[in-house]
């Protein structure tokens, strides 16, 4: 080796420390298989966490937890997500006004969406008519983010995003039966408005801050304003029951805090209606793991309503993954 090769040869790059060896370097394009891998796995992971949290809720509501159930698990995510935070040493934001952003966040994403639909059941809407609801969210998410964002889609992700929705309904057809007030359908129409504006604030003001401490704020903004709603309607107590105990540990650490950043990562990663559009797959997914869960039955029109839900996904998605590859 001559003296200039020597001095171009870098230390750190040897194993072991014998000289003149070299560690060796990963293929170029084994980090970007790693990347799609990890962004193909994001919407296989995020549905069934997501779906999950109605099952455990449902679990708890058998339980006799009522609101209450909403308002300890926000705190103990808040508690546990802030510990991995603080022992992280995650960056927290300097801007004194990203906080009240975040705060709002959490505020409109869990306190609006999840206490409004609790009070829709309440006043006797039908799951299934408020599943139904809620699934509209993609398609106002994708309108709004159009002039917000300056996002664009085409016109065969619009057609994915309708046919999604009509997934949904056929998915639900056989739970709409039943009357309510007219103060039921506005609560459930708040709770959309609580998911749609959440999930826009979140893509607006969120994206650039660390989904660990960006997200333990949001639930401190749910906490804040969870408490006094339950402390009006049913009090705070928690049935010290397994089944109570459960569903609280499981929709704080996997629903509240799971299901909360991936939809963040997925926020992150392309346009908030494709985004917002694996919402679709929610409801005809839930009643597939309800089966075995819940020892609920499973429908001819859950399993063609999955069908025609997971045609429009697909459509929607297979043009944001062309761009993310391009």
């Amino acid at each position: 080796m001559t003296a200039s090769e020597e001095c171009r040869a870098d230390p750190a790059e040897n194993t072991d420390g014998e000289p003149g060896r070299r560690r060796e370097k990963a293929p170029p394009g084994r980090g970007r298989t790693a990347r799609r891998v990890a962004a193909a796995a994001l919407p296989v992971v995020f549905v069934p966490i997501w779906s999950s949290g109605y099952l455990a809720g449902t679990i708890g509501a058998r339980s006799g937890a009522s609101l209450a159930l909403v308002a300890w698990r926000f705190l103990a995510a808040f508690a546990v997500l802030g510990a991995v935070a603080l022992a992280t040493r995650a960056p927290w934001p300097k801007d004194r006004r990203v906080y009240a952003h975040l705060f709002a966040t959490g505020v409109l994403l869990q306190t609006v969406q999840l206490g409004a639909v609790f009070f829709g059941l309440g006043h006797g809407v039908p799951a299934g008519l408020s599943s139904l609801v809620l699934s509209a969210c993609p398609l106002i998410v994708a309108a709004v983010a159009v002039p917000m964002f300056a996002e664009r889609l085409t016109g065969r992700q619009w057609a994915g995003l309708a046919l999604g929705l009509a997934g949904v309904a056929v998915s639900v057809s056989g739970n709409l039966s039943g009357g309510a007030p007219l103060v039921g359908y506005a609560y459930t129409l708040l709770a959309l408005a609580g998911l749609a504006a959440g999930t826009l604030y979140q893509k607006r003001f969120g994206l650039s801050v660390d989904l660990r401490t960006g997200t333990t704020i949001q639930l401190l903004g749910a906490t804040v304003t969870t408490f006094p709603l339950a402390a009006l309607h049913g009090g705070l107590h928690m049935p010290l029951t397994a089944e109570a105990l459960g569903s609280l540990a499981w929709l704080a650490i996997v629903n509240s805090i799971g299901a909360l950043i991936l939809l963040f990562a997925l926020l992150r990663r392309g346009t908030g209606g494709a985004a917002t559009s694996l919402l679709y797959l929610v409801p005809p997914v839930t009643a597939v793991l309800a089966v075995p869960i819940l020892g609920q039955d499973l429908t001819a029109s859950v399993v063609l309503g999955m069908a025609v839900s997971g045609a429009g996904v697909l459509l929607v998605l297979a043009r944001s993954r062309e761009r993310a590859a391009a």
